[in-house]
C-alpha cells in the first residue's frame, strides 16, 4: 500500500503541519485541520493507488485524491468528489482578462516541469486534456499542475479555467490515461460551489 493509501486508511503517514487541502468545495490548513476533514469524508475501496517519491494519487469509484508528498510525510491534498463539507474561503472579486496575459485556448504545460512524467505519454495527454465534454462549463481551459507516469499510466492533476453563466470559474479535475483508455473525474463539488459563488467585482 501507498503512502495515500495508508494515510486514508488511518495508518499514516503524517500530514505536515502546513499541508493544505483543497476540495470538498472549499479549503482548510493546517494538520489538525486537515485531519478532521480526511475523517469526515469516505472512502471505499481503491481503484488506483500509486506513487512517485513526491505524489500520489488514490482513486476509488466516488472520489479521487492526489497529493504532494515531502518529507516523509504528506505535504498537500486536492480531493476530488460529489459531497461539499468545506466552507469556500472568502475572495475578493476582481475583473480580469485572462487573455491580457496571453493565455493560450490550448492545455498551459511544459513537460519540463513534470520529471516523472514519461516522454511518450505527454501528446496523448495534452490530447485528452484538451477534451472536457461533461464539465457544464462554457471555454474550459486546462492547466496542468501535476502529472506523473505510473508504469503504462499517465495521470495529470488539472485546473480548469472557464466561463461560469455570470463570472469567471476555476475548479479541479484528474486525468487518468491507461493504454485501455482514458478516465476523467471532475471535483463536482468544487465546481458546484464555484457555479455558486456570487460575483460582485471591485474596481
Amino acid at each position: 500500500m501507498t503512502a495515500l493509501g495508508r494515510l486514508l486508511a488511518g495508518e499514516g503517514p503524517p500530514v505536515l503541519q502546513t499541508c493544505r487541502l483543497e476540495g470538498l468545495g472549499g479549503e482548510t490548513y493546517g494538520r489538525e485541520l486537515v485531519g478532521d476533514a480526511l475523517k469526515g469524508a469516505r472512502f471505499g475501496a481503491w481503484t488506483l493507488d500509486v506513487e512517485t517519491g513526491h505524489m500520489g494519487v488514490w482513486m476509488d469509484d466516488d472520489t479521487a485524491v492526489v497529493a504532494d508528498l515531502a518529507e516523509g510525510g504528506v505535504g498537500r491534498i486536492w480531493l476530488l468528489g460529489w459531497t461539499a463539507a468545506l466552507v469556500p474561503p472568502p475572495v475578493l472579486d476582481l475583473p480580469v482578462d485572462p487573455d491580457m496575459a496571453q493565455a493560450r485556448h490550448g492545455v498551459r504545460f511544459d513537460p519540463q516541469d513534470h520529471p516523472k512524467l514519461n516522454a511518450a505519454h505527454v501528446e496523448r495527454l495534452v490530447a485528452a486534456s484538451e477534451d472536457w465534454p461533461d464539465s457544464g462549463v462554457v471555454a474550459p481551459r486546462p492547466v496542468i499542475l501535476r502529472a506523473a507516469s505510473f508504469g503504462e499510466v499517465a495521470v495529470a492533476l488539472i485546473r480548469l479555467e472557464a466561463r461560469g453563466p455570470s463570472s469567471p470559474v476555476a475548479f479541479n479535475a484528474l486525468l487518468v490515461v491507461r493504454p485501455t483508455g482514458v478516465e476523467r473525474r471532475l471535483d463536482e463539488a468544487g465546481r458546484t460551489a464555484a457555479l455558486a459563488r456570487p460575483w460582485t467585482p471591485r474596481l
